[in-house]
């Protein structure tokens, strides 16, 4: 039983299969990027032309010309070149997390395989296992099987160098040849999200996971995924980057005050579902971001902040700009700022507040179609502040 640690990683592509967009990124770059956060220190990656490779990653490439002869060669090859006694095996069609490959790598037995007990796709490998979590059998045409086989697999380097390799093998077979000569291979259940690459609908699936976050409000869950689910899942197959998102709920929240400062029955309307529309638009980036891997910038939060004050005067303006109006304004933009504030220091905290943005969002879309804004000010104002002591009390017993 080998305890070595898994450093390498062989990705295996074809073509240019692997710099195909899931989720607004390559394939590879996902890859990569989930196996570097894993822990792995090299990432190899077997392909039929080093040309197909072409974005710029910390990966080495390695050309398997008889790639056509069925991946066992590419496998082969690859082990062939990493030095390393153990090796994590990834096929390039499929997405996963790097919680997973972590949880595989450290498997102390030699060869381990990552499995899923919950995934009924009758197109994937199936596998059999023994009362220990051992894989008896695999193959697609098992009657009876336990699990699914999720493309990752550890090995040790010398049990696939032993077995008997035959032209036009796949790494099915050459897996298959592994346990026939008695080589343990234990199994390591998925607790992630991973899916193959030719899943339907799988852009749908990755928001499901990755889109809504576990602290989301009543009304981010009920109102504006909604809205905003639908438009993530078109903006990802654009590959636009979440700053964009964040550009444009930033505007979109712009105009929609515009329209509302100039207290026309209709505009005002137009502007409270403007608003409405806005807050939906500023969890976009958040979901492209969460998707696709990347990280959002102080901006999308600076711009929220600088657009929900512009809603705040928009609302002074349409309530006449009187003394009155001006008072509340300053009432509602401190208790939104605090709350914001109050966020930021209690991050680490279980501190959490109920009037969040896009609560303070939906009472000025809904003053305004009602044609009400020193009323959306009031309620705004009064919820706000009321949260933010609140906040603090909560802070302070923490």
């Amino acid at each position: 039983m080998s305890k070595e640690a898994v450093r390498v990683a062989l990705l295996l592509a074809a073509g240019r299969g692997i710099l195909r967009r899931v989720g607004g990124v390559s394939l590879l770059e996902r890859g990569v990027r989930e196996l570097r956060k894993a822990g792995i220190e090299r990432v190899v990656v077997v392909a039929d032309d080093v040309i197909a490779v072409t974005e710029d990653l910390p990966v080495e490439v390695v050309v398997d010309p008889d790639w056509g002869s069925g991946t066992a060669s590419s496998v082969l090859t690859g082990l062939s070149m990493i030095g390393d006694r153990r090796c994590l095996v990834v096929m390039g069609d499929v997405v996963f997390e790097a919680d997973d490959v972590r949880r595989l790598i450290q498997t102390p037995t030699g060869n381990a395989q990552a499995v899923d007990r919950n995934v009924a796709d009758h197109r994937a490998t199936r596998i059999q296992l023994d009362g220990d979590g051992q894989v008896a059998s695999l193959g697609p045409d098992l009657d009876e099987y336990d699990a699914v086989d999720a493309g990752l697999t550890v090995v040790e380097v010398q049990d696939v160098l032993m077995v008997t390799y035959r032209v036009r093998e796949s790494w099915l077979e050459l897996r298959q040849q592994l346990l026939t000569h008695g080589c343990r291979m234990q199994s390591t259940e998925m607790q992630g999200f991973w899916a193959s690459a030719d899943t339907p609908e799988l852009e749908q699936l990755m928001w499901r996971r990755c889109g809504p976050k576990p602290t989301d409000g009543v009304v981010a869950r009920v109102l504006n995924r909604r809205i905003s689910g639908p438009i993530t899942r078109l903006l990802l197959r654009t590959g636009v980057v979440p700053e964009v998102a964040t550009v444009l709920a930033f505007v979109v929240t712009l105009v929609a005050a515009g329209l509302v400062a100039t207290s026309n029955t209709w505009l005002m309307i137009a502007g409270g579902l403007g608003i409405l529309l806005g807050s939906a638009l500023g969890g976009v980036d958040g979901e492209l971001a969460r998707i696709s891997g990347r990280t959002t910038r102080l901006g999308a939060t600076l711009l929220g902040r600088y657009a929900e004050l512009a809603v705040v005067l928009a609302f002074v303006l349409a309530a006449g700009s009187t003394r009155t109006a001006w008072i509340w304004g300053f009432a509602a933009a401190a208790g939104c700022l605090l709350i914001s504030y109050i966020h930021a220091v209690g991050r680490d905290t279980d501190v959490r507040l109920l009037f969040r943005r896009e609560f303070r969002l939906l009472i000025f879309a809904v003053a305004a179609v009602a044609t009400f804004p020193l009323w959306g000010l009031v309620a705004v104002a009064v919820a706000a502040n009321l949260d933010a002591l609140r906040g603090v009390v909560l802070l302070l017993r923490e």
